[in-house]
C-alpha cells in the first residue's frame, strides 16, 4: 500500500503566516491610497476656498501653445484670449471649475489663431457682455477661416464690441484696467497690434502683454507709462523677440508667467528671455512645465501669492 505523505505542520503555518502578511500589506496599501486621495481632495477643497476668499485673481490657463487668462475681481470676470480652437474645451472646463457663468469682458489681444481660435466655442458656453479687440490696420487683418468664425461668433454673442488702444480704460469690479498699447493704429506686424493691459487692484499691479514685440515695447516706453508690476504675463510666449531689457527694467516684476506648449516647435520660452527674467525674480512659472498658474491677492490680509497646479 502506498502511503500518502502529509505536509508537515510547520509548512502549513508558514503558508498561513505568508497569507496573513500579504493581507496586512494589501490593507496597509489600500489605507495609504485612501488617505492620499483624501489628502488631495482636502487640498483641492482648501485651494478652492483660498480662491473664493481672494478678491483679485489671475489664472493663466494651461492651453498649450497659446494664451488664455482669466482675471476676476470682486466676482467680476474677464477672459484675455482663448487660445486655439483645440483648447476651447479646456478653457470652458476651467471656467466651469471656477464657477464662471458669464464674462464681463472677453478680450482678444490680437487676431492670431492661437489667441482667438477658442472664442467661438467658449462664447457658446459662457456669454460675454463686452468684447474688446485692438485697433488693427486693414492690411494686417487676417483672411483666415479662424478670423471669420471669430467675427461670426462675436456678432452672434450679442455682446457690445469695442476696439481699444492706448489711453482707453475700463473697470472690472474694483480693478482698473488701462490700455497701454497699441499706441497707434499703424503697426507693421500683427503681434504689435496686441492690446497691452495694466490691471490694478489696490496697490497690486499686473501687466498682460499679448504678443507685443520689441518695436512696440519701445513705443510704450516712449509714452512714459507706469510699468512697474507685481505680475508680468511675459510677451509672445517667452520669445526672444519680446521682453526687451529696457522694457523689463521698467516692469521689475515680482512674478512672471509664460504660456507656451510642451516641446513646441518655436523653442519657447527662449533661454535669453529666462536669463533676463532671472535678474529680477526667482518666481517664473511656465505652463508647459507647471500647468495652470494662479496669482492671488487677498484684500483682507494684503497677501499676494502665486502657485501652479503642476503637470499630471
Amino acid at each position: 500500500m502506498r502511503i500518502q505523505r502529509r505536509a508537515p505542520v510547520f509548512e502549513t503555518n508558514k503558508s498561513k503566516s505568508r497569507s496573513i502578511w500579504l493581507y496586512c500589506a494589501v490593507i496597509f496599501l489600500l489605507s495609504l491610497i485612501v488617505l492620499y486621495r483624501g489628502r488631495l481632495s482636502w487640498e483641492q477643497e482648501q485651494r478652492t476656498a483660498d480662491f473664493a476668499d481672494a478678491e483679485f485673481q489671475v489664472h493663466v490657463i494651461d492651453v498649450g501653445q497659446g494664451d488664455s487668462i482669466l482675471v476676476t475681481a470682486d466676482g467680476h470676470a474677464m477672459l484675455i484670449d482663448a487660445a486655439g480652437s483645440s483648447a476651447a474645451g479646456a478653457i470652458t472646463d476651467y471656467l466651469a471649475q471656477q464657477q464662471i457663468t458669464s464674462l464681463d469682458y472677453a478680450v482678444a489681444t490680437h487676431l492670431h489663431a492661437d489667441h482667438i481660435g477658442g472664442f467661438p466655442a467658449v462664447w457658446e458656453a459662457v456669454k460675454p457682455e463686452h468684447i474688446v479687440g485692438s485697433v488693427c490696420p486693414d492690411d494686417l487683418l487676417p483672411t483666415s477661416k479662424t478670423y471669420e468664425r471669430y467675427l461670426d461668433a462675436a456678432e452672434a454673442s450679442g455682446a457690445d464690441y469695442t476696439e481699444m488702444q492706448a489711453g482707453d480704460s475700463f473697470t472690472l469690479g474694483n480693478a482698473v484696467v488701462e490700455v497701454l498699447a497699441p499706441v497707434t493704429d499703424e503697426a507693421k506686424d500683427l503681434n504689435d497690434t496686441s492690446l497691452v493691459l495694466r490691471v490694478q487692484y489696490d496697490d497690486v499691479v499686473c501687466i498682460f502683454t499679448g504678443d507685443m514685440e520689441n518695436a512696440e515695447e519701445e513705443t510704450v516706453l516712449e509714452q512714459g507709462s507706469d510699468l512697474k508690476a507685481d505680475l508680468l504675463k511675459v510677451g509672445h510666449h517667452g520669445s526672444d523677440t519680446s521682453t526687451g531689457a529696457a522694457f523689463l527694467a521698467e516692469v521689475e516684476p515680482t512674478y512672471a508667467a509664460i504660456s507656451c506648449g510642451v516641446d513646441n516647435s518655436y523653442g519657447h520660452p527662449a533661454k535669453e528671455t529666462l536669463e533676463k527674467l532671472a535678474g529680477y525674480t526667482d518666481h517664473v512659472y511656465i505652463t508647459a512645465e507647471d500647468g495652470d498658474i494662479v496669482f492671488l491677492y487677498d484684500k483682507d490680509t494684503g497677501n499676494v501669492s502665486m502657485t501652479a497646479s503642476g503637470k499630471e
